[in-house]
């Protein structure tokens, strides 16, 4: 499992000053705070990490389910999650959604999946979008996926991890590739960029009603509906 700590996390993610990069995590959050009916709709936050985007969902929600499996963040989750009388902090695996989503309060679900998190994940990235679809389903509910394209990997990205290289490594350009939009560091961290045939295949995977698409040239967000 990767290092990852809150405080790197936030020293060298979110507080990455890029305007690109910052009008990526905005949008994420206007989409968020534009879901209808919100107040009714239970969050699910999936790689919730530190708790980024607490505040925000925990404004729009009937109730949270923040989700996280890596130690590193899992605390400083928990010690957020403190100032929120509608927020739960699960530990577990993303790719179990399903199972942990058994025994909770679950009604008209928004499934979160942010900053490129799919793209992160140490495991098949296929078994989270099949169990999001499945949970959404089963739930009646929504999804806001977040995705990095490949085009800007060589431009946006480097600049990106040049200066996250403290929490991930130096950029191993021997076996970085562009095309593909794989980036790998020299610590053997790895990161999916997405093309534009990955992000139409993702789209007609879920299906469903879209409510909102966001496309520029370094990021997609897809708000759809599987009710």
């Amino acid at each position: 499992m990767r290092a990852y700590t809150a405080d790197k996390y936030f020293e060298y993610v979110e507080n990455f000053n890029d305007p690109v990069f910052q009008s990526w995590q905005k949008t994420e959050g206007d989409i968020i705070s534009q879901v209808k009916n919100s107040k009714s709709k239970t969050f699910i936050d999936l790689g919730a990490g530190y708790g980024r985007v607490l505040r925000v969902i925990a404004s729009a929600a009937k109730n949270v389910l923040a989700i996280e499996i890596n130690p590193g963040m899992l605390k400083e989750l928990r010690r957020r999650s403190m100032e929120y009388s509608n927020i739960k902090v699960i530990g577990g695996d993303m790719q179990n959604l399903l199972d942990l989503l058994e025994s909770e309060e679950v009604k008209n679900p928004v499934l979160l999946l942010l900053q490129n998190s799919l793209g992160t994940i140490e495991g098949d990235y296929k078994k989270i979008l099949a169990e999001m679809k499945k949970a959404a389903t089963r739930y009646g509910g929504e999804i806001i996926i977040s995705l990095l394209r490949q085009e800007a990997l060589k431009d946006f990205g480097m600049k990106l991890y040049t200066h996250i290289a403290p929490m991930t490594g130096d950029p191993d350009l021997e076996k970085t590739d562009f095309e593909k939009g794989l980036f790998v560091s020299k610590t053997g961290y790895t990161s999916k960029w997405w093309t534009l045939a990955d992000i139409e295949e993702i789209r007609k995977y879920f299906g469903g009603k879209v409510i909102k698409e966001i496309k520029t040239p370094e990021f997609y967000i897809l708000h759809t509906s599987l009710t």
